[in-house]
């Protein structure tokens, strides 16, 4: 009688196993059926607030980039301006300015002008801009002290 037992008893500890195996899958689920809406609801703000935030370095970035070029494009009619000046000292040979009798100081500075205005209009990047802006109006700055 001891051995048809024993094959019922590990039947029966079969079965309450199985159905323990069977619970636990089944909890499982059920913390994955709340889990996984919640991940992608948080992933999903996280996603959103992302978004928004590359959105406004996006529209700052614009304006700063429309900024410089606004900058660079007063400097380079400034520049403009002072090399038309320069124009008419190099014509006059700078009769009547500190540069008077000067002309090779004179060609030296009005060919700087010129490189400082080639330069402006071939820079690209917002950085090369602001150099480029910063070296035109010191240079201007020094023409126009000749002046």
């Amino acid at each position: 009688m001891n051995k048809n037992s024993s094959g019922c008893g590990m039947l029966l500890v079969g079965v309450f196993v199985l159905g323990a195996i069977m619970w636990g899958i089944a909890i499982l689920l059920w913390v994955l059926a709340f889990a996984v809406p919640a991940v992608a609801l948080f992933v999903g703000g996280y996603m959103f607030v992302q978004a928004r935030t590359s959105a406004d370095e996006s529209t700052q970035a614009r304006a700063v980039e429309a900024e410089i070029e606004a900058l660079a494009r007063d400097t380079s009619l400034d520049l403009a301006e002072t090399i038309t000046r320069w124009d008419s000292l190099i014509l006059t040979k700078g009769i009547g300015t500190p540069l008077e009798g000067q002309e090779q100081e004179a060609a030296e500075i009005h060919r700087r002008l010129l490189a400082a205005h080639e330069t402006l209009h071939a820079a690209i990047t917002p950085a090369h801009r602001i150099e480029a802006v910063l070296h035109a109006e010191t240079l201007r700055a020094t023409a126009q002290s000749f002046l």
